[in-house]
């Protein structure tokens, strides 16, 4: 079966296609300018046989792509991507990664094609690779291929990111909810149904030198890529299916079903699963703890500056605690012992964590609708109605608040319930919706004792580290614990002026080994 020339993979199977000389049809090396077997410059050669043609005459697509393939990355990839891109390539040059492979396509495409007038086809073809490609730069995945009627994405390469499959995941379930919208548009109009299936695959490629114009070459090794585009014609139209591997690295993040073995065209079946949605937010500790811990050790000394810090919180004086330290160290799991050393059965703090994401600098103020959807106590599934109603019975049952749950319930989403808020100029609003959140911090603080956690401060939001920076003065006088926890080298946005205990800390953290995490108690200025 025929390929475009632009394709590198076979949009069918997404096997390597070889590179043959336009000329005479011979075997040539991918970096190879000369045929070998005729002599010909090949760039010349297919130059030659396109004059020859008579211009009217339609000229069917060679079987195999030319030598060299041009990365439409330089023409689609955003601009901050780029960048990244072009700063990592001298560490990218035949680097063997382990990479999430995504194929997409959009199902029965040939019923579509012989339905629809052509124009139409490209009208929404077009349209849907753009909603695929906005999902997939979201979450810093590369387009490396159009193939006709869908894609093939990586993760995890050239950019490298530790939770490479988790994105590759939620940037396929983000592209099923932006075709389900457009499906429900061009139905509107009179279109026929529209539904894309999906596969993932994780597994290791090498990747090819990267030029000063993004010119770039992607070839895998093994079935990686050929597993990925399998799986993807094996799903249910409208679904994502993953390999087994895929599900191992996502387990505890996402909802999956057990599809068992399914057939493989060309190779042995493989262990399906099929991706239905992603859980609450979670960290990776969070879902380690369902599979079981080692023993904590060589931590007792953090765990007791902590459990200092709070009997300071509990006697009325707030407190700001910052554990730093290298990815790995341990700072997840010195702050779950710590909250199980505190959460006594009795009497015990409201607990309330919000975690950036190395994926989420994009998304505004997502640590702090995490701690508030976690003191609504609102669902996954709540609709509209139900996040409204948690919201007002909660702040009114805690009096005083009347005047901030407009602002709340934007930042969750929902129809605030004043119109105004709506038209007002953002910075208003972003002040407005501050002064909101530290009121509710507040007034809960003095109820009941409060520790809220801002875990990885690394990948912070611009906007929730601007809120971080102007509630530094304010919990001194109120049993409320601030923790933040950061990778080495990241700077937090809590001013020294507030914290004189933090010197005395860190110059006893660096009598100790630099590989363990530090624990920086640092009292509010009294």
């Amino acid at each position: 079966m025929d390929n475009p020339p632009q394709n590198r993979f076979c949009d069918q199977c997404g096997a390597t296609l070889d590179t043959v000389c336009p000329s005479c049809g011979g075997t040539v090396r991918s970096e190879a300018r000369f045929c070998g077997a005729c002599g010909k410059r090949l760039g010349e050669a297919v130059a030659a046989d396109r004059r020859a043609e008579p211009e009217a005459s339609p000229r069917r697509p060679p079987a195999h792509p030319p030598l060299e393939y041009r990365s439409p990355l330089v023409t689609y990839t955003p601009r901050h991507l780029a960048d990244k891109i072009l700063r990592s390539r001298s560490a990218l040059e035949g680097e063997r990664r382990q990479v999430t492979v995504l194929f997409a396509d959009i199902a029965g495409f040939t019923t579509l094609a012989e339905k629809l007038d052509p124009e139409d086809v490209h009208r929404i073809v077009d349209r849907c690779f753009e909603l695929i490609t906005a999902e997939v730069h979201r979450f810093e995945g590369t387009i490396n291929q159009y193939t006709g009627d869908g894609v093939m994405a990586l993760f995890g390469a050239p950019i490298a990111h530790e939770d490479s499959p988790r994105r590759a995941a939620h940037a396929a379930l983000a592209i099923q909810r932006a075709l389900r919208g457009y499906d429900r548009e061009v139905q509107s109009q009179g279109g026929l149904p529209l539904q894309m299936r999906i596969g993932l695959h994780t597994g290791p490629v090498v990747v090819g030198r990267i030029g000063d114009d993004l010119r770039m070459d992607y070839t895998a090794v093994g079935d990686t890529t050929n597993l990925a585009a399998r799986l993807q014609q094996t799903a249910r139209p409208g679904s994502v299916v993953v390999s087994e591997a895929t599900q191992t690295a996502i387990a505890g993040f996402f909802e999956t079903l057990d599809l068992g073995e399914v057939a493989v065209k060309g190779r042995a079946p493989a262990h399906a699963f099929e991706v239905l949605r992603a859980r609450a937010r979670r960290t990776r500790l969070t879902a380690a703890v369902e599979r079981g811990l080692t023993p904590l050790v060589g931590r007792s000394r953090e765990v007791d500056i902590l459990l200092e810090r709070f009997a300071e919180v509990k006697r009325g004086r707030g407190q700001i605690v910052s554990l730093a330290g290298d990815a790995g160290m341990g700072k997840s799991r010195l702050l779950l012992e710590f909250r199980r050393a505190v959460m006594a059965p009795d009497e015990h703090p409201t607990w309330l964590e919000g975690q950036s994401v190395s994926f989420g600098q994009s998304i505004p103020f997502l640590p702090l609708i995490e701690q508030l959807r976690l003191n609504f106590h609102i669902e996954e599934f709540d609709g509209e109605p139900e996040i409204i109603a948690k919201v007002e019975h909660g702040m009114r049952r805690m009096g005083e608040l009347e005047a901030h749950i407009p602002y709340i319930r934007y930042l969750l989403s929902v129809d605030p319930g004043d119109r105004g808020i709506l038209e007002m100029e953002a910075s208003a609003r972003r002040r407005k919706s501050f002064e909101a959140i530290r009121a509710l911090s507040l007034r809960g603080a003095r109820r009941r004792p409060l520790v809220l956690v801002f875990e990885d401060l690394h990948w912070i939001d611009a906007g929730t580290e601007e809120y971080l920076a102007s509630m530094a003065d304010a919990v001194a006088s109120v049993p409320l614990m601030l923790i933040l926890t950061y990778r080495v080298g990241y700077s937090p946005p809590i001013p020294a002026r507030t914290c004189s205990a933090r010197r005395t800390c860190r110059r006893r953290c660096a009598k100790r080994s630099s590989k363990r995490p530090k624990a920086c108690p640092s009292s509010s200025r009294r």
